[in-house]
Protein backbone atom coordinates (compact mmCIF):
# COMPACT_ATOMS: atom_id res chain seq x y z
CA UNK A 1 0.00 0.00 0.00
CA UNK A 2 1.78 2.94 -1.46
CA UNK A 3 0.09 6.10 0.40
CA UNK A 4 2.40 8.28 -1.77
CA UNK A 5 1.40 6.62 -5.18
CA UNK A 6 -2.29 6.99 -4.45
CA UNK A 7 -2.18 10.93 -3.24
CA UNK A 8 -0.10 11.55 -6.30
CA UNK A 9 -2.55 9.63 -8.97
CA UNK A 10 -5.25 11.85 -6.89
CA UNK A 11 -3.72 15.30 -7.95
CA UNK A 12 -3.54 13.79 -11.46
CA UNK A 13 -6.69 12.29 -11.54
CA UNK A 14 -8.43 15.91 -10.19
CA UNK A 15 -6.60 17.76 -12.66
CA UNK A 16 -9.18 19.56 -15.32
CA UNK A 17 -11.96 18.85 -12.75
CA UNK A 18 -10.97 20.42 -10.13
CA UNK A 19 -14.14 23.22 -10.83
CA UNK A 20 -16.77 20.53 -10.73
CA UNK A 21 -15.33 19.16 -7.63
CA UNK A 22 -15.95 22.23 -5.51
CA UNK A 23 -19.21 22.91 -7.44
CA UNK A 24 -20.54 19.74 -5.87
CA UNK A 25 -19.05 19.67 -2.38
CA UNK A 26 -21.19 23.89 -2.87
CA UNK A 27 -23.93 22.48 -3.75
CA UNK A 28 -24.15 19.64 -1.50
CA UNK A 29 -23.39 22.30 0.97
CA UNK A 30 -26.10 24.57 0.63
CA UNK A 31 -28.53 21.86 0.54
CA UNK A 32 -27.70 20.58 3.58
CA UNK A 33 -27.35 23.80 5.41
CA UNK A 34 -31.25 24.73 3.78
CA UNK A 35 -32.52 21.32 5.62
CA UNK A 36 -30.85 22.68 9.07
CA UNK A 37 -32.69 26.07 7.91
CA UNK A 38 -35.73 24.05 7.72
CA UNK A 39 -36.51 24.35 11.42
CA UNK A 40 -35.71 27.72 11.96
CA UNK A 41 -37.67 28.96 9.36
CA UNK A 42 -40.76 26.62 10.45
CA UNK A 43 -41.23 28.06 13.95
CA UNK A 44 -43.17 30.99 13.70
CA UNK A 45 -42.57 32.82 17.25
CA UNK A 46 -38.58 32.98 16.35
CA UNK A 47 -39.92 35.07 13.15
CA UNK A 48 -42.06 37.10 15.50
CA UNK A 49 -40.17 37.70 18.38
CA UNK A 50 -36.73 38.81 17.95
CA UNK A 51 -35.87 37.38 22.07
CA UNK A 52 -37.22 33.89 20.75
CA UNK A 53 -34.90 34.37 17.71
CA UNK A 54 -32.03 34.70 20.25
CA UNK A 55 -33.08 32.16 22.90
CA UNK A 56 -32.85 29.93 19.79
CA UNK A 57 -29.25 30.22 18.35
CA UNK A 58 -28.34 30.33 22.49
CA UNK A 59 -30.28 27.19 22.53
CA UNK A 60 -32.32 28.14 25.65
CA UNK A 61 -35.01 27.60 23.45
CA UNK A 62 -37.70 24.83 24.30
CA UNK A 63 -38.25 24.20 20.71
CA UNK A 64 -34.50 24.54 20.25
CA UNK A 65 -33.47 22.27 22.43
CA UNK A 66 -35.88 19.38 21.58
CA UNK A 67 -37.86 19.77 18.26
CA UNK A 68 -34.79 21.35 16.12
CA UNK A 69 -32.03 18.26 16.92
CA UNK A 70 -34.80 15.94 15.64
CA UNK A 71 -36.19 17.50 12.59
CA UNK A 72 -32.59 18.57 11.68
CA UNK A 73 -31.39 15.09 12.20
CA UNK A 74 -34.04 13.89 9.99
CA UNK A 75 -33.78 16.37 7.26
CA UNK A 76 -30.21 16.00 6.95
CA UNK A 77 -30.28 11.70 7.04
CA UNK A 78 -32.40 12.85 3.98
CA UNK A 79 -30.50 15.12 2.40
CA UNK A 80 -28.12 12.70 3.04
CA UNK A 81 -29.79 9.91 1.50
CA UNK A 82 -30.12 11.33 -1.28
CA UNK A 83 -27.14 13.20 -2.48
CA UNK A 84 -24.29 11.42 -0.18
CA UNK A 85 -24.11 8.34 -2.77
CA UNK A 86 -24.19 11.07 -5.50
CA UNK A 87 -20.76 12.85 -4.47
CA UNK A 88 -18.84 9.64 -3.68
CA UNK A 89 -20.03 8.21 -7.34
CA UNK A 90 -18.23 11.54 -8.18
CA UNK A 91 -15.33 11.49 -6.74
CA UNK A 92 -14.97 7.57 -7.48
CA UNK A 93 -15.43 8.38 -11.11
CA UNK A 94 -12.69 11.46 -10.56
CA UNK A 95 -10.41 8.36 -9.60
CA UNK A 96 -11.28 6.21 -12.22
CA UNK A 97 -10.43 8.81 -14.69
CA UNK A 98 -14.09 8.62 -16.21
CA UNK A 99 -15.97 11.79 -17.63
CA UNK A 100 -17.98 13.05 -14.54
CA UNK A 101 -19.58 16.78 -13.81
CA UNK A 102 -21.78 18.08 -10.56
CA UNK A 103 -24.29 16.47 -11.86
CA UNK A 104 -23.66 12.48 -10.87
CA UNK A 105 -24.19 14.21 -7.38
CA UNK A 106 -28.19 13.37 -8.14
CA UNK A 107 -27.92 10.44 -10.02
CA UNK A 108 -27.67 7.92 -7.44
CA UNK A 109 -31.10 8.86 -5.28
CA UNK A 110 -32.58 5.38 -6.60
CA UNK A 111 -30.38 4.05 -3.91
CA UNK A 112 -31.16 6.24 -0.95
CA UNK A 113 -32.86 3.68 0.93
CA UNK A 114 -29.98 1.86 0.42
CA UNK A 115 -27.66 4.32 2.45
CA UNK A 116 -30.30 4.84 5.05
CA UNK A 117 -30.15 0.98 5.64
CA UNK A 118 -26.83 1.00 5.48
CA UNK A 119 -26.24 4.20 7.65
CA UNK A 120 -28.16 3.08 10.38
CA UNK A 121 -26.87 -0.34 10.71
CA UNK A 122 -23.39 0.92 10.64
CA UNK A 123 -24.22 3.21 13.30
CA UNK A 124 -25.65 0.59 15.12
CA UNK A 125 -22.78 -1.52 15.02
CA UNK A 126 -20.04 0.83 15.75
CA UNK A 127 -22.07 2.17 18.68
CA UNK A 128 -22.62 -1.37 20.25
CA UNK A 129 -18.87 -2.32 19.72
CA UNK A 130 -18.32 1.82 21.35
CA UNK A 131 -20.04 0.39 24.44
CA UNK A 132 -17.33 -2.06 25.52
CA UNK A 133 -14.38 0.68 24.60
CA UNK A 134 -13.48 3.22 22.31
CA UNK A 135 -11.22 1.09 20.71
CA UNK A 136 -13.39 -1.20 19.53
CA UNK A 137 -15.73 0.98 18.44
CA UNK A 138 -12.70 3.22 16.93
CA UNK A 139 -12.14 -0.30 14.86
CA UNK A 140 -15.50 -1.43 13.67
CA UNK A 141 -15.72 2.45 12.19
CA UNK A 142 -12.44 1.30 9.84
CA UNK A 143 -14.19 -1.73 9.19
CA UNK A 144 -17.60 -0.62 7.84
CA UNK A 145 -15.66 2.44 5.80
CA UNK A 146 -15.71 1.10 2.62
CA UNK A 147 -20.13 0.26 2.32
CA UNK A 148 -20.59 3.48 0.23
CA UNK A 149 -17.53 2.09 -2.13
CA UNK A 150 -19.35 -0.86 -2.17
CA UNK A 151 -23.21 -0.06 -2.94
CA UNK A 152 -21.64 2.27 -5.94
CA UNK A 153 -20.17 -1.04 -7.44
CA UNK A 154 -22.47 -3.61 -6.19
CA UNK A 155 -26.28 -2.47 -5.53
CA UNK A 156 -27.48 -5.69 -5.57
CA UNK A 157 -25.79 -7.32 -2.21
CA UNK A 158 -28.06 -5.12 -0.35
CA UNK A 159 -27.39 -3.17 3.33
CA UNK A 160 -25.81 -6.75 4.81
CA UNK A 161 -23.88 -7.71 1.65
CA UNK A 162 -22.15 -4.48 1.52
CA UNK A 163 -21.10 -4.34 5.36
CA UNK A 164 -20.00 -7.97 5.32
CA UNK A 165 -18.16 -7.48 1.96
CA UNK A 166 -16.92 -4.03 3.99
CA UNK A 167 -15.63 -6.13 6.54
CA UNK A 168 -14.10 -8.47 4.55
CA UNK A 169 -12.04 -6.03 2.20
CA UNK A 170 -10.33 -4.20 5.22
CA UNK A 171 -9.27 -7.52 6.97
CA UNK A 172 -5.67 -6.67 7.49
CA UNK A 173 -5.74 -2.76 5.46
CA UNK A 174 -7.54 -0.91 8.97
CA UNK A 175 -4.00 0.47 10.20
CA UNK A 176 -3.38 1.66 6.26
CA UNK A 177 -6.40 3.50 5.58
CA UNK A 178 -5.87 4.70 9.46
CA UNK A 179 -2.53 5.92 8.51
CA UNK A 180 -3.30 7.51 5.09
CA UNK A 181 -6.12 9.64 6.75
CA UNK A 182 -3.48 11.03 9.43
CA UNK A 183 -1.18 11.73 6.34
CA UNK A 184 -4.00 14.67 5.80
CA UNK A 185 -3.87 16.10 9.06
CA UNK A 186 -1.05 18.76 7.98
CA UNK A 187 -3.42 19.75 5.14
CA UNK A 188 -6.63 20.10 7.40
CA UNK A 189 -4.29 22.00 9.88
CA UNK A 190 -4.29 24.36 7.10
CA UNK A 191 -7.52 24.70 6.17
CA UNK A 192 -8.61 25.59 9.41
CA UNK A 193 -5.86 28.14 9.41
CA UNK A 194 -7.24 29.67 6.66
CA UNK A 195 -10.91 29.79 8.12
CA UNK A 196 -12.10 26.83 5.43
CA UNK A 197 -10.82 28.42 2.14
CA UNK A 198 -8.06 25.90 1.28
CA UNK A 199 -10.64 22.58 1.89
CA UNK A 200 -11.80 23.44 -1.15
CA UNK A 201 -8.46 22.09 -2.59
CA UNK A 202 -7.96 19.32 0.44
CA UNK A 203 -11.49 18.03 0.54
CA UNK A 204 -11.66 16.53 -3.27
CA UNK A 205 -8.02 15.69 -3.09
CA UNK A 206 -8.58 13.51 -0.03
CA UNK A 207 -11.77 11.99 -1.17
CA UNK A 208 -9.95 10.84 -4.22
CA UNK A 209 -7.25 9.69 -2.03
CA UNK A 210 -9.79 8.08 -0.29
CA UNK A 211 -11.43 6.32 -3.63
CA UNK A 212 -7.91 5.33 -4.69
CA UNK A 213 -7.73 3.28 -1.49
CA UNK A 214 -10.62 1.24 -1.97
CA UNK A 215 -9.81 0.55 -6.34
CA UNK A 216 -6.68 -0.53 -4.67
CA UNK A 217 -8.18 -3.23 -2.47
CA UNK A 218 -11.53 -4.07 -3.82
CA UNK A 219 -10.52 -7.04 -5.64
CA UNK A 220 -7.54 -8.37 -2.84
CA UNK A 221 -10.21 -10.22 -0.90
Amino acid sequence: MNRVELKENAKKSLQGKYGQAILVLVIFGLISLAATSVGLIGNGDILKDPEALSNFLSGEGEFNSILFPIISSILNLLVSAFLALGSVSFFLKVSRNEKVTYKELFSKTNLWLLYIGVAFMTSLFIGLWSLLLIIPGIIATYKYSMVQYIMLDNPELGVMGAIRRSKEMMDGHKLDFFVLQLSFIGWLLLGALTLGILMFYVTPYMNVTYANFYNSIKDQK
